[in-house]
C-alpha cells in the first residue's frame, strides 16, 4: 500500500507536531567593558544551594572581551560575578532558553561599591501549592 504525496506530507506534519523536540542547549555570554579583569563567574540553577565551579577558572576575562558558557540546559538560573574587591553582583532568575548576555560596565563597578550591582531580569517562581478552600 502506497500513500499519495499529499498524505505523506500530512503524516510528516502530524508527526513533527506530535513528537516533542529536544530542548536545544542555551548559552550565556558575559561581556566586560568595565576596565577591570573579571576572574570569577558562577552559574547555579535558581534557588540552588551551591554556586558550583568558577566558569572563568584559568581564563580571566579582560576588559573589552566577552566570554561564553554554552551547552547549558534551558531553565532558570542565578548568575554571579565577583568584581574587585570581592563584590558580588548577582543576576537572579535569568531565564536561559536560547541565549542571554550580561554586560559588566564601569557603571556596574560604581554600583558594586554601593552594594547595588545585582539585577533581576524576571520574577522567579518561589513555589507552588494547589489552591485550598476554607472548607477543608
Amino acid at each position: 500500500m502506497h500513500c499519495s504525496p499529499r498524505k505523506d506530507f500530512l503524516l510528516a506534519a502530524i508527526l513533527a507536531v506530535a513528537v516533542p523536540q529536544a530542548a536545544r542547549p542555551a548559552e550565556f555570554v558575559l561581556v566586560n567593558t568595565s576596565g577591570v579583569t573579571i576572574e570569577e563567574l558562577y552559574i547555579s540553577p535558581c534557588a540552588g544551594r551551591h554556586w558550583g565551579p568558577n566558569q572563568l577558572a584559568g581564563a580571566p576575562l579582560w576588559s573589552t572581551r566577552a566570554f561564553s558558557v554554552s551547552d547549558i540546559a534551558p531553565g532558570c538560573y542565578d548568575i554571579m560575578v565577583i568584581l574587585p574587591y570581592w563584590r558580588e553582583c548577582i543576576m537572579a532568575g535569568a531565564s536561559l532558553r536560547s541565549g542571554l548576555s550580561w554586560t559588566i560596565s564601569k557603571s556596574t563597578l560604581t554600583q558594586a561599591v554601593f552594594g547595588d550591582c545585582s539585577q533581576s531580569p524576571n520574577i522567579v517562581l518561589g513555589g507552588r501549592r494547589p489552591w485550598r478552600s476554607e472548607q477543608r
